[in-house]
């Protein structure tokens, strides 16, 4: 048995490195360090965050980890590190059986997510068709009392009546769009620019509230997309961030170059990359009330709120799937150790049919 070892692992979704380890009292501790690196440089970025040996009579502690690489049909995925001082000798079917179970618990939690939400969208297809042939009965008929109705009090009831179906039209077209979304119209944008576009709409609220808006954004961020459906995605995902945090709260924004594709065989942005190509990095982060356990289990699901809570979910974040998807794309979201909640888009350089 090994008590004292580590796993690292690059988040081919997030982009963060993340490692969890066997602490002295047998508990496994998980934690995540910047990770916007290849796999394969891993190692040189997360000494400083990686714990010591926690043997009392190491020498060394900084230098005692024994790294074996774990390699997935020709690509490394991650490493696991062994304290040197146990000695232990590691057979190659063990680390061949750990790289597999490691890139299927990468992909799990994403694929699940992927076919919850296309499961959705066929539902709200045929519900959309449903429902809209007696709501349109009930408008109708409304309409037509109301042009004959004199007593304020049914005027009132009868209003009402109109706008709540209305209200649910409304809700069934963003369901529509959502279990099918317009066409793609594409050109080559830059994600910088169209980033920049978008974040002048929301100044007054940022100045209003003295929010701080930090980030890096590279100049060469050039993608084949959808200007109007990619500035919804941006947009969604400020606004969401605005909603989360308090008056004087800090916002971030990245958006960066990545070259290489994504270090999984079953990672869906690889399928669209050739060799050399790149992808598209944006992140989007906020140091505000974070998600409830219920809230990251629904997070991109529509129909669902969490308003109460402090930070709407609704059709947003669904939306947000939606067109990155559509674009071959991937959304993800992950909370840092320093509280900050981020939200990373990752868009394939070239767009290829499927």
């Amino acid at each position: 048995m090994l008590e004292e070892c580590i796993f690292v692992w690059r988040n081919s979704f997030t982009r963060q490195g993340e490692f969890s380890y066997i602490d002295q009292q047998h508990k496994i501790v998980r934690s995540t360090f910047p990770g916007s690196v290849p796999t394969e440089s891993l190692l040189t970025s997360v000494q400083s965050a990686l714990p010591q040996p926690a043997l009392d009579d190491a020498p060394d502690k900084g230098t005692q980890w024994h790294w074996l690489e774990l390699n997935l049909d020709g690509t490394t995925i991650g490493y696991v590190g062994i304290d040197d001082a146990i000695r232990v000798e590691v057979p190659a079917s063990w680390l061949s059986i750990s790289a597999k179970l490691l890139a299927t618990a990468l992909t799990w939690e994403w694929n699940l997510r992927e076919q919850k939400l296309t499961a959705l969208g066929e539902y709200a297809a045929g519900a959309g068709h449903e429902i809209n042939n007696p709501l349109a009965a009930i408008q109708g008929r409304t309409a037509q009392l109301l042009q004959n109705e004199t007593d304020p009090h049914r005027q009132q009831l009868l209003q009402t009546i109109g706008s709540q179906t209305y209200r649910i039209r409304d809700m069934i077209g963003d369901s529509m769009l959502f279990a099918h979304p317009p066409a793609l119209k594409l050109a080559e944008l830059d994600l910088t620019q169209l980033i920049e576009t978008v974040v002048h709409q929301f100044l007054d609220e940022f100045h209003r509230r003295e929010i701080s808006l930090w980030g890096n954004r590279d100049k060469n961020t050039k993608v084949t997309g959808d200007e109007t459906q990619l500035s919804v995605v941006i947009a969604e995902l400020i606004r969401n961030s605005l909603n989360a945090v308090d008056d004087g709260g800090r916002i971030e924004i990245d958006c960066y170059r990545e070259n290489g594709s994504g270090p999984l065989s079953s990672d869906p942005v690889s399928d669209n990359d050739s060799a050399g190509s790149s992808n598209i990095l944006l992140r989007i982060a906020d140091n505000g009330c974070g998600f409830t356990p219920e809230q990251k289990q629904h997070c991109f699901d529509p129909f669902y709120s969490g308003r109460e809570a402090g930070r709407g979910l609704g059709f947003g974040l669904s939306k947000c799937w939606r067109i990155v998807t559509q674009h071959h794309g991937t959304i993800a979201f992950s909370e840092t150790a320093s509280g900050l909640t981020e939200f990373h888009v990752c868009l394939p350089e070239k767009f290829h049919e499927k």
